[in-house]
């Protein structure tokens, strides 16, 4: 079948499910849908297939760091995270809805006791993200369960009520690169109390290691056990250990990596079975997962058979699975696996309009050698129109730093490329999912080796006769857009274009203007103020923006609490003046990462002109 070109409807109008739990009785299925920048709380009917909204006003909303984890449910009742920054509860058979707590600055990650009184969440406030437990009826103040950690994450409750554990880390450190485990005990079990005084004090114990990264900490069905991560053998492994957290062993599961970088709450790297003697794992090697079920009998982890790349979201009740699956010629998909099962079956999908996946392009894992010596990784999507000549090319950096591109369902990429471009994904050093090492290889050096990585990759598509050196785009959004801004700085000459998407010109400026997630990310990055100050003026984009000869669009948005807008605006100035050309697009109510149909497409739309006007035309 002829290449297509995807259509741009495919792009813009494609929303999002996220989240996927089953209730009680496992007959109805849950999730987050987001479409349009509205984010609802769907339930379905596995039966039937009816899916209703259970969530109307006040609108769900994910108010720690980057959002995510907005609810929690039990046969009765469901308790979200909502846009007023409190916690609500719906009654879940009538409808009545009531607040649970307090407003706080944000709140996420709500967890409902085994006995269903209680409710454990995340709360920001006052310069610290605590874990706090309120009465699921709210009616008294939340007490508050640890200890002024500068962030906290995913708090989730034994089965007999008996133990409560969480993720927590200090300022220093981003979650990724050094964070431990809380483990409190009550002082009685949930459902021997009424109030939630009368569950302290809570004796805390702590598991850690040194300079590693422990996270998603899940209690087995019988509260014997405690499975989570950690990195400490210099790959993000499956642990398992007494419900206390101690006798820890690491579970085999094979090459690669059990988890992600916990860039948000609610990020779960493993679930337990239907009995406390297995788990089911997403593996991460090579930029593909596959879905794993671990017997801790026996130590074997034997891959479920899928055609998906990408796996989101794993959730399970009773040895059911739900989660959320793509690949990249299909758009993400609801998917649920019953026990006992050999396929999945769809629920529903994130896609809009149909689309012959044989139309679409089929992306390769690629590797190549910066020019230190180090391996480098990438995915590239290859212009699809066959012809033997070589063609402009788009080296698109992914944002974080701390990130990595999958081979998963990507619809900019498959837009370009099904209209003759080559579309290059950059898995820079410092990205995470090949292992600690890899990662680490950032420390110290963002603005150098992401930058040499992105140049290297268009150098190694040149070479080997894809890419046209004439027509090459440096583009990227967040951090992926500071790499760009770089990358025109530092290899003026190289570059044809550059795109940024909401990306940092000015390093000292974003320090003070950033949220809290990543106050202390920069210092890792690049080092500590004031003693490396001379690194961050030096890795400012906006220090060299003189050397700035290609053309620049800039896309930002007016309610960026992560890369203030100034950012885009001083860079663009900044260019106009020694008489270069820069495109600012400023989108109105968009905050780091844009929501609305109407800015993905202008933001597609401008895009395409901008590399006609600039790039196309280079054509020789």
């Amino acid at each position: 079948m002829p290449i297509i070109p995807l259509p741009i409807n495919r792009v813009y109008l494609s929303h999002q499910i996220s989240e996927p739990a089953f209730d009680a009785s496992g007959g109805n299925l849950f999730y987050v849908r987001t479409a349009d920048g509205r984010r609802s709380i769907v339930r379905q009917c596995l039966q039937s297939g009816l899916a209703q909204t259970v969530t109307t006003e006040p609108a769900p909303h994910g108010g720690v760091g980057y959002g995510s984890a907005l609810y929690a449910l039990n046969e009765r009742v469901l308790v979200y995270a909502a846009k007023d920054r409190r916690l609500h509860a719906v009654n879940l058979s009538s409808g009545e809805q009531w607040p649970a707590t307090p407003a706080y600055e944000g709140v996420a990650a709500p967890a409902i006791s085994p006995c269903g009184r209680f409710v454990a969440f995340l709360c920001e406030q006052d310069g610290r993200c605590n874990v706090l437990l309120a009465g699921v009826r709210g009616s008294a103040l939340p007490v508050k369960l640890s200890d002024d950690p500068w962030f906290a994450f995913n708090p989730t409750f034994s089965p007999d009520g008996a133990r409560i554990a969480w993720q927590e880390w200090d300022r220093e450190h981003m979650p990724w690169e050094v964070s431990r485990l809380k483990i409190g005990s009550f002082a009685k079990p949930t459902h021997l109390c009424q109030d939630g005084y009368e569950l302290l004090p809570l004796s805390l114990s702590t598991v850690a290691r040194d300079s590693a990264s422990l996270g998603s900490p899940q209690f087995s069905p019988d509260g014997a056990r405690l499975a989570y991560t950690s990195d400490e053998t210099g790959w993000r492994s499956l642990w398992v250990a007494a419900g206390d957290g101690t006798q820890a062993r690491r579970v085999d599961t094979g090459e690669g990596e059990i988890g992600r970088a916990d860039w948000v709450p609610g990020l779960i790297a493993m679930r337990w079975g239907g009995d406390s003697g297995s788990l089911y794992a997403v593996r991460r090697h090579e930029s593909r997962d596959v879905l794993l079920q671990i017997d801790l009998s026996g130590g074997a982890a034997r891959e479920i058979p899928m055609e998906w790349t990408k796996i989101d979201g794993l959730n399970g009740r009773g040895g059911s699975l739900a989660f959320v699956a793509s690949n990249p010629w299909a758009p993400p998909r609801l998917l649920t696996l019953a026990a006992g099962e050999p396929a999945a079956v769809a629920r529903a999908t994130d896609g809009v309009g149909l689309t012959d996946s044989d139309s679409l392009v089929r992306p390769e894992v690629v590797r190549w050698y910066s020019g230190a010596g180090a391996r480098v990784w990438g995915i590239l999507y290859r212009a699809s129109d066959g012809a033997a000549r070589r063609r402009p090319t788009i080296v698109y950096v992914h944002g974080g730093p701390t990130h990595e591109e999958m081979l998963a369902w990507d619809p900019q990429a498959q837009y370009f490329a099904t209209r003759g471009w080559n579309y290059l994904l950059v898995n820079y050093r410092g990205s995470t999912g090949f292992g600690r090492a890899y990662q680490d290889l950032l420390r110290g050096n963002w603005g150098v080796v992401d930058v040499d990585d992105a140049r290297s990759g268009a150098e190694f598509l040149v070479e080997a006769g894809l890419a046209d050196g004439d027509r090459l785009v440096s583009a990227g959004a967040s951090a992926g857009g500071y790499t760009t801004l770089m990358s025109l700085a530092r290899h003026p000459d190289f570059w044809s274009a550059g795109i940024s998407v909401f990306g940092i010109g000015q390093l000292y400026e974003l320090k003070d203007a950033t949220h809290r997630f990543e106050a202390g990310y920069e210092d890792f990055l690049l080092g500590r103020l004031p003693e490396q100050g001379a690194v961050w003026k030096e890795r400012s984009p906006l220090t060299h923006v003189d050397r700035v000869r290609a053309p620049v669009l800039l896309f930002h948005g007016t309610e960026d609490r992560a890369v203030p807008m100034q950012q885009s605006v001083d860079f663009a100035e900044a260019v106009r003046r020694r008489g270069g050309i820069a495109e600012l697009v400023t989108c109105e109510g968009e905050g780091h990462g844009f929501k609305k149909e109407s800015t993905r497409r202008d933001v597609l739309e401008k895009m395409e002109k901008f590399l006609d006007r600039y790039v196309v035309c280079l054509q020789k």
